[in-house]
């Protein structure tokens, strides 16, 4: 029961740089001259969103405030201004998700970027993940030439043993230096209904495999 109060408290308020420049010059602009997505419209969400041009039908350039990483971010997702947390340039917590006007199914995504300590040791890693995401099984682990990505799925059930949302996890760490971002995407079960799971997950890895570190 916890674990849905807090999931459904999350997507909630969800619903409800290296080019520093060119962030500040969209983020001023009038949202009348800019695309009509969430990406754009959100007046803090903007701020992140790096470029007017789409990297991929659907997607946007995303450029964290730290200046360390970009990513590929769904043009209707909303950031989450309340729980953002950026205390120095080595540490950022974002919070994004979509619901169910916008997309096939309502989610909610909280990344953490890290930089230098921990960010190079797997272990210390996961082990602030499971606090987070109460996930204490084993990773895939995806080697790429850039980065590697230590992927896993799990399930969140009620008091009763229902199940209440999947969780699509990846941490993410860059093999050139003491970056990484741990990412948890989660649904809500309901809203899923009979779509296909893998599809779901091809969705959120190609977030994940779209991190490139600076």
């Amino acid at each position: 029961m916890k674990s849905k109060i807090i999931l459904s408290v999350f997507i909630l308020f969800l619903l409800g740089g290296c080019n520093v420049l060119g962030q500040k010059d969209i983020s001023e602009m009038d949202p009348d001259d800019l695309p009509e997505v969430i990406a754009f419209q959100d007046d803090f969400t903007r701020e992140f969103i790096s470029s007017l041009d789409e990297v991929e039908d659907g997607y946007f350039l995303f450029e964290s405030k730290t200046g360390g990483y970009t990513m590929k971010y769904p043009e209707n997702a909303r950031m989450d201004q309340l729980y953002y947390e950026m205390p120095d340039d080595k540490f950022e917590d974002i919070q994004f998700g979509e619901g169910e006007e916008t997309n096939d199914h309502e989610y909610g995504v909280r990344a953490t970027y890290d930089k230098g300590g921990r960010s190079s040791e797997f272990n210390r890693l996961k082990g602030v993940f499971e606090a987070r995401t109460s996930y204490e099984g084993n990773y895939e682990s995806i080697e790429y030439d850039d980065k590697t990505i230590h992927f896993a799925t799990s399930e969140y059930f009620d008091q009763d043993g229902e199940i209440i949302s999947y969780n699509f996890l990846g941490i993410i760490m860059s093999n050139y230096s003491d970056q990484s971002v741990s990412m948890a995407y989660m649904t809500d079960k309901d809203s899923v209904g009979d779509i296909d799971l893998e599809v779901i997950q091809e969705k959120t890895m190609k977030i994940m495999e779209s991190i490139e570190f600076k």
